[in-house]
């Protein structure tokens, strides 16, 4: 056994799948499983299993699951290789180098190479914040701000110096691959050759993962240039639209206090964090996505979003309603008084009047109403406020959840509620590709999933939760009752791990199975109830033979029907009211 692979099955002896997965997801317990809200995608119904017994989890929703090293690597979008390393390290395994195949091993050294190129980067930024005169600008900005001192080494702020070469420069110096620095979003090339640095005049403000690693960094101008923030390119290790910055440092808090307050600007989340809120985090400037929420829902009941009082802000609140509803979260808006945002006002106010302000916040579809209606008094402003909202309440999936709110909205403009249904309807209609996408593979997965019999499941189900029945039904070849090439495929390595020499275990069939639609289907036999009870299996093993029995009676028939032997026939029609010979 390799080195790797003795490391693998070392940590999925000590660890604890629920344990683990339980930091990230909130699980309750359900019969032998425990579920909570799948991380991977938008659902307001738990279809999220964690098996603590077979240690593998399983989403019957969108279908993703495996073991301990599958959600790690899918929920920190990293490789096998890191997850090895960070499991390992976590439940103190030893492994050795050279333990992955070539393209991993080459996918994981680019990832590597680019967090040991980010903290080089944040190490300069560092330097040169403390630099006497390169950082005074910059150090007199932090200070204007109110920043506290500790909190610059905490969360790693510095300054990119007014220079065009300053980072380059010390890359090259270091013998760093500058293409691959360009691939970081640290420099850029310049179309005559050569290249420049990114961030200049800038306070930096790194952005790390969950794991402390700083995946990329955003800047602040110190003057009125533009744009005023510049965040790193997509990359590799950094997705703007899946980031949060923060939450490394908040989803502790979070998780205790059950809601997350969240705020546009780093300067808020970290004068919040600096006043005592730590349930904070920042969007990095960039409208909220369905990735920033489904990560957030694992930690948080509750969500309170402040918003800048201008027309960007509130139009923020608009743009983020459809995306807490699909994704189950409950929301809530604040708008703080005119001219604020929560830096300035936190410092002028303290915390105290800033959690007054979050306990009266409104619930978000009742924020936005509020808002849009009261500023349109008259019968045309509450047309256009209307024609606003349509958009919006469309993306909403949940049925149920936007006739509610068709409802609300008609009572707060006083206009008929099948008026307002009728004009959402009337948008509704006009498809987009999108839809009609959706629309397509929701009638192929319909039909997909009529293809599967009964037969197919019971027998699946019963070979897995009770491998005591494998040998017998392998011996009445049970397989010939089969008709889906899946289950088929599954039951064909059931019978050949069977028997081999070492002991069975259905899990490690994940392992085995070179098929992902065949995982999917056996993850999903893993974590669904018995089909029948343990005594019931005798009874549904002598029904599985019957049924092969009967089935070879009805072949052998035909074949002698088609002959004309009569003989033959009177034969199998003795042999069919007997039944199989069992011993």
């Amino acid at each position: 056994m390799t080195s790797y692979q003795s490391a693998k099955e070392e940590i999925r002896r000590t660890a604890d799948i629920v344990e683990l997965i339980g930091r990230f997801v909130k699980l309750k317990k359900a019969g032998r499983n425990y579920v909570g809200l799948c991380p991977f995608h938008a659902e307001k119904d738990p279809s999220f299993t964690v098996n603590a017994e077979r240690q593998t989890f399983h989403c019957f929703g969108c279908k993703k699951g495996g073991d301990i090293f599958s959600f790690w690597m899918e929920y920190h979008s990293s490789t096998f290789p890191e997850a090895l390393r960070d499991l390992a390290e976590r439940y103190n395994v030893t492994i050795s180098e050279g333990f992955s195949a070539s393209k991993e091993r080459e996918k994981a050294a680019q990832r590597e190479s680019l967090f040991r190129l980010n903290e080089k980067a944040t190490v300069y930024f560092e330097r040169a914040l403390g630099h006497s005169q390169k950082g005074k600008s910059a150090r007199a900005y932090l200070n204007r701000r109110s920043l506290q001192k500790d909190t610059i080494p905490e969360f790693r702020i510095g300054y990119a110096p007014d220079e065009w070469d300053g980072l380059v420069g010390i890359l090259r110096h270091e013998h760093v691959d500058l293409n691959l620095a360009v691939q970081a979003g640290l420099i850029i090339s310049r179309k005559s050759g050569g290249y420049y640095d990114r961030f200049r005049n800038r306070v930096i403000f790194p952005i790390f993962n969950l794991r402390q690693q700083v995946v990329g960094f955003g800047g602040r101008v110190l003057d009125d240039s533009l744009p005023k923030y510049l965040n790193t390119p997509e990359t590799p290790i950094f997705h703007k639209g899946e980031s949060l910055y923060g939450l490394h440092a908040s989803h502790k808090m979070i998780r205790e206090k059950g809601r997350v307050v969240i705020v546009e600007g780093y300067m808020d989340c970290l004068a919040l964090k600096k006043h005592g809120l730590n349930e904070v985090v920042a969007t990095l400037g960039t409208a909220l996505t369905s990735r920033h929420v489904r990560k957030l829902k694992g930690y948080a009941d509750e969500a309170i979003v402040v918003f800048d009082a201008d027309e960007a802000g509130k139009s923020a609140a608009l743009r983020s309603l459809p995306v807490f509803s699909n994704e189950g979260l409950s929301a809530k808006a604040v708008v703080l008084p005119e001219g604020h945002d929560p830096d300035t006002f936190v410092n002028l106010n303290g915390l105290d009047v800033f959690l007054e302000i979050i306990d009266q916040a409104f619930p978000m579809f009742d924020f936005f109403v509020e808002q849009r209606f009261s500023e349109r008094d008259s019968d045309e402003g509450r047309v256009r406020a209307l024609k606003d909202i349509l958009p919006v309440l469309s993306e909403i999936r949940d049925f149920t959840l936007r006739s509610l709110y068709v409802r609300r909205l008609s009572e707060r403009i006083g206009v008929k509620e099948d008026v307002v249904l009728s004009e959402l309807t009337r948008f509704m209609k006009k498809p987009s590709g999108e839809a009609f996408e959706r629309k397509i593979n929701g009638q192929m997965m319909t039909g997909k999933k009529a293809q599967k019999s009964l037969t197919d499941l019971q027998l699946l189900n019963l070979l897995v939760h009770y491998p005591e029945t494998v040998s017998r039904l392998m011996a009445c070849e049970c397989r010939t009752l089969l008709s889906d090439p899946v289950v088929m495929k599954i039951v064909d390595t059931i019978f050949a791990e069977f028997s081999q020499e070492t002991p069975f275990s259905p899990e490690k069939l994940l392992d085995i199975l070179d098929s992902e639609q065949a995982c999917e289907q056996l993850r999903e036999v893993l974590h669904r109830p018995f089909v029948c009870s343990q005594q019931d299996v005798e009874q549904a093993v002598v029904e599985f033979e019957e049924e092969v029995y009967q089935a070879k009676i009805s072949v052998s028939f035909q074949r002698a029907k088609e002959r004309g032997d009569m003989e033959r026939l009177v034969q199998l029609t003795k042999l069919k009211t007997q039944g199989p010979l069992r011993s």
